[in-house]
């Protein structure tokens, strides 16, 4: 992992919380005596023609007493289901809770989903707002709930439950007049239930405490009106779409949220849930940027969604202050990233999109995404990084005992039987796995090995004044530059972006004297090696891996040969598949990378007029301090405004002490909209400014 960068499973049981039996006493309050008008109950919800589902032809129909009590009550007694819905026993139980239903208001509606003719599921379709839950959380009129469970053990775990709640949710919010929302609680500890919902783009709004569980209330809002036909030409693009929700997007959805009356933007990810490396959340790593680097505070401290905020909201304020920690441990971060994510209402999980192209008539892009399609002005990518494996070990691409660090957490217990372990890479993820491997396998004799091709295993530069080389105004010199010195200055600041943290590395000293206690440092099966180059991986006798190094110094060449290797070398950015339809259009540099400006444009051919940003792909045009968090806010802001065409943030226009250019050389313009778009009098002084 560089310095500071940054299939759902199907519920067995979202069951409703604990109710009187017979009519709803939410009902009887909204209601009154006899106000409930039967055709806005969700009995409408069952008996329509089936739904088309990418798994088949999907209906519901109403639960049929006594015919359906024996299949309800096989489902009940699976100890799965029965851990949510507490209804295992006798059918008596199944049925009194079916008769409640089916005897009372109308509010409730107990169904079961037919997929392709074989009863399959249990749902109840119910109105939240009449429902003793619109007490625990802000209802609105007609907000429709859902409670489902999967019937049989075959069909979870594959991605069914989201396909089919889906479905389901969209077929409410279009059929169900007055409807604009469909909700759920599952249990939080029912994490399946929870990661389908939010697969089914439904968004965790919030925690509730129910007389009964703990549950997570999750939302699914109806399309606006104006984009109810997302493929229709009379559909009203967003102003932004974000492909990718790591980090950098998520930062820029947060800001975005602030300015949803002046921008539209809409974040879609192929993930079900949230995820940032986490094959690299081993115990202990900790970020290596203060908290201030979190999705907003930079450019806006008094957003709802900075790291303080997330701390105010979980009650944890003061335990913070007291740790006197600036520097959260990389598992605190992903969880308050998470927090966002969940929340962020222009956020959507479970929806790749596979391909984008160009509508030069309305002069907006189409993305298809889940069977959709979403119309937008603009676009920014901010799909990550992808691991790089050496071409020296190209033979060894589909051996089990040699993959990249950023699946090491999963398949760690895969090292239990190697005997010897080498690790190449010496950056902070190598580090990281190093410490890691030493921490577990103390005391089993167990060979470690450490390679590098740095000459020597530096620590990060962390000087105060060496960190100015991430600031905005480094940004803008090292953008100014020819793209030939560029491109030589990238890999010669290695120190400032791809080192190992000096507290890592000192954490491994200090392991590697406790290991040596009563013995000489030549006694420990341990081998730290930097300037050593990797030339050619092969399969060796008995099963055994054979590295063919070289040392950088001397030349001198040797075998080395192992049971395993962690590949802890590096990441970079790729072009995303999706944006193959318009790769024609984009003006490409003669290394075939993006052409990004200050403003994170990418340069397009003139048939393509929309604007096509970047997060973390512009290394070489805007240097190291493309991957850091610490710069994630900014870059964020510059894209909103550029997209807004005005200042919705303002930035600094100084944010270092060092001078990079010498005098009379400009950094390069300040970071405001471009002057085309700035209001009547502006432009003129944006030019003074420069």
């Amino acid at each position: 992992m560089s310095r500071r960068s940054g299939n759902p499973a199907d519920a067995t049981g979202t069951a409703p919380p604990a109710r009187p039996s017979g009519p709803s006493a939410g009902a009887a309050e909204a209601a009154g005596a006899a106000g409930a008008v039967r055709a806005d109950l969700p009995d409408g919800a069952a008996g329509r023609p089936p739904i088309a589902t990418p798994a088949g032809e999907f209906r519901l129909r109403p639960v049929r007493l006594p015919d359906d009590l024996p299949l309800l009550t096989g489902w009940m007694n699976d100890p799965a289901v029965d851990a949510y819905w507490h209804l295992a026993g006798p059918p008596d139980g199944t049925e009194r809770h079916l008769r409640a239903q089916l005897d009372g208001d109308g509010s409730s509606l107990p169904c079961i989903g037919v997929l392709d003719g074989t009863p399959m599921s249990y749902w109840e379709v119910y109105r939240a707002d009449l429902d003793p839950l619109a007490r625990h959380y802000r209802a609105e009129p007609h907000d429709t709930g859902l409670h489902l469970l999967i019937g049989t053990a075959a069909d979870r775990g594959r991605g069914l439950g989201s396909t089919l709640i889906a479905a389901v949710a969209a077929h409410l919010l279009a059929h169900r007049p007055g409807c604009r929302r469909v909700v759920a609680e599952p249990d939080v500890r029912n994490t399946a239930s929870v990661r389908a919902f939010a697969a089914a783009g439904f968004r965790r709004t919030a925690d509730l405490q129910l007389p009964d569980k703990r549950a997570a209330l999750m939302v699914r809002r109806a399309p606006e009106p104006s984009r109810a036909a997302p493929g229709s030409p009379t559909a009203e693009p967003y102003d932004l779409l974000g492909i990718g929700i790591g980090p950098f997007n998520l930062s820029l959805a947060a800001l975005a949220d602030g300015a949803s009356g002046v921008v539209s933007a809409l974040f879609c990810e192929a993930e079900p849930a949230y995820r940032w490396h986490p094959g690299m959340l081993v115990d202990g790593a900790r970020m290596q940027v203060p908290f201030l680097a979190d999705l907003v505070s930079l450019v806006d401290p008094t957003s709802p969604w900075s790291f303080l905020n997330y701390l105010r909201q979980h009650e944890r304020l003061y335990p913070f202050y007291f740790a006197e920690r600036s520097h959260l441990s990389r598992r605190e971060y992903v969880h308050y990233c998470r927090w966002a994510a969940d929340r962020l209402p222009n956020c959507r999980f479970g929806a790749p999109v596979t391909a984008v192209h160009w509508d030069a008539r309305d002069a907006v892009f189409t993305a298809e995404a889940a069977g959709e399609r979403i119309r937008a002005r603009n676009l920014v990518l901010g799909v990550g990084t992808v691991p790089v494996r050496p071409q020296a070990f190209a033979a060894l691409a589909a051996h089990p005992q040699v993959w990249h660090s950023a699946d090491y957490l999963e398949r760690r217990a895969g090292l239990s039987a190697a005997r010897d372990i080498t690790v190449v890479g010496s950056g902070q993820s190598g580090a990281e796995v190093f410490l890691d491997l030493l921490r577990h396998r103390a005391d089993d004799g167990t060979r470690l090995r450490w390679l590098s091709r740095s000459r020597a295993l530096a620590p990060m530069e962390y000087s105060k004044l060496g960190l100015e080389h991430f600031t905005p105004d480094y940004t803008r010199y090292f953008h100014g530059l020819p793209a030939e010195v560029r491109d030589s200055l990238v890999p010669a600041q290695w120190q400032l972006h791809k080192a190992a943290g000096a507290e890592t590395l000192a954490e491994i000293h200090e392991l590697l004297y406790e290991r040596s206690v009563g013995r000489p440092p030549g006694g420990d099966p341990v081998e730290i090696m930097p300037g050593t180059t990797v030339a050619d991986a092969r399969t060796g006798p008995g099963g055994s891996l054979e590295l063919h190094c070289r040392h950088t110094d001397s030349g001198a060449r040797h075998l080395v040969r192992t049971d395993a290797v962690v590949l802890a070398t590096g990441y970079r950015a790729t072009r995303p598949a999706a944006l193959d339809p318009v790769a024609g259009l984009i003006d490409w540099d003669d290394q075939g990378r993006y052409r990004v400006d200050l403003r994170h444009r990418v340069a397009t051919r003139p048939g393509l007029s929309g604007g096509l940003y970047v997060q973390n792909a512009e290394l070489h045009t805007h240097g190291v301090g493309t991957p850091d968090l610490g710069l994630g806010a900014h870059r964020a802001a510059v894209i909103l405004n550029a997209v807004a065409g005005k200042e919705l943030h303002p930035l600094p226009a100084r944010t270092a002490w060092t001078s990079f250019a010498p005098p009379g050389h400009p950094a390069g313009p300040p970071d405001g909209p471009p002057d085309a778009v700035l209001p009547p009098g502006e432009a003129g002084r944006a030019a003074v400014r420069r």
